[in-house]
C-alpha cells in the first residue's frame, strides 16, 4: 500500500498478478482521468473519493492531465486466494472487472482504506490483526460491489487469516493453560461458532488439535534437547510429567524415555 503524489502523466502498466485499487484523496480542479483496460478506453473527470480498480492479469494505459494525491492498494492474487480460500473465484481478474469501467464512490471502502493505511504504520501485533481484518473487509466489499458470486458451496468455515492468528497465539502461549474461550477470542468468534467452524475446517475438535501442538513440541524437545521430563512437560503446557507420559503413550505407544531413545538411534 502506498500514498503517491502524481503530476500529469501518460504511461502504460504491464500485466500484474495483483488487483490494484486506486483512491484519489485530493485532485486538482479540471483534472481528467483517462485509462485503457484491455481493449476498452474510458475517460472521466477525476474527483476525490471516486476510486477505480485495475483487475489482475490486465495491461493498462493511463492519461492524467492534473495533479493528484492517491492511496493505492495492490493485493496479490495469492493474498486474495488466502483471504477467500476455496470460495475464491477462479478468474480473479474477471471478478473485479466491472469496477474498472468507471470511477465509483464507496464510503465504506474509503474508510477501510484510510484505516488500513494507518494500521500499516503500527508496530503492535494488534495492528497486524486489524490489517488482516480490514483487508478482508475491503476485498469482500469490492466483490459485493462488483456483483461477483463466490464459488458455490465452498464457504470457508474458518478463513486462513483467522486460523493463522490462532496458530500464532498457540505458538506463543503453549506453556500456558489455553481455554476454548481464549482460542475463540483470538479468532474473533463466539465460542460456539469457533468450535463448529474449527471442526468443519480442520476435521477435528480444537482441544484435540491443541493437544497435537503440545505433543509436537514435546516430541521435538525429547529428540533435540536433554531437558528433563518435568521441564518439557512445563514448557509444553502439560499439567504434570505423568500427564505428558500418558498423552505421548496414547499417541505413539511409547513412553517419553522410549521415544527419546528411539529418535536418537
Amino acid at each position: 500500500m502506498i500514498l503517491v503524489d502524481q503530476g500529469p502523466h501518460n504511461f502504460s502498466d504491464p500485466v500484474l498478478f495483483e488487483t490494484v485499487l486506486a483512491l484519489p484523496l485530493s485532485v486538482e480542479k479540471q483534472c481528467n482521468w483517462g485509462w485503457t483496460i484491455g481493449e476498452r478506453r474510458f475517460r472521466q473527470k477525476a474527483e476525490p473519493g471516486r476510486m477505480l480498480v485495475v483487475p489482475a492479469e490486465t495491461e493498462s494505459k493511463w492519461e492524467v492531465d492534473g495533479n493528484r494525491k492517491i492511496l493505492v492498494l495492490a493485493v496479490p492474487n495469492d493474498t486474495i486466494r488466502g483471504v477467500l480460500g476455496p470460495a475464491c473465484p477462479r478468474r480473479i481478474g474477471e471478478a473485479f472487472r466491472t469496477l474498472s469501467e468507471q470511477t465509483w464512490a464507496d464510503p465504506l471502502i474509503e474508510v477501510l482504506m484510510s484505516r488500513l493505511w494507518e494500521s500499516a504504520a503500527g508496530a503492535e501485533a494488534a495492528d497486524n490483526y486489524l490489517a488482516d481484518g480490514l483487508l478482508m473487509s475491503i476485498v469482500s466489499q469490492m466483490l459485493i460491489r462488483a456483483g461477483t458470486e463466490l464459488e458455490p458451496n465452498t464457504a470457508v468455515a474458518l478463513p486462513r487469516w483467522r486460523l493463522k492468528r490462532v496458530k500464532q497465539f498457540v505458538d506463543r502461549n503453549l506453556d500456558k493453560d489455553i481455554t476454548l474461550d481464549d482460542l475463540a477470542a483470538v479468532a474473533g468468534l463466539s465460542r460456539r461458532h469457533f468450535s463448529r467452524s474449527f471442526r468443519q475446517e480442520l476435521g477435528e475438535a480444537p482441544f484435540r488439535w491443541l493437544m497435537q501442538q503440545r505433543l509436537g513440541k514435546a516430541k521435538q524437545q525429547l529428540t533435540d534437547s536433554d531437558a528433563s521430563l518435568s521441564e518439557i512437560a512445563e514448557c509444553c503446557g502439560f499439567s504434570s510429567q505423568s500427564h505428558l507420559t500418558t498423552a505421548l503413550k496414547q499417541a505413539t505407544g511409547m513412553t517419553p524415555h522410549r521415544w527419546r531413545q528411539h529418535t536418537r538411534q
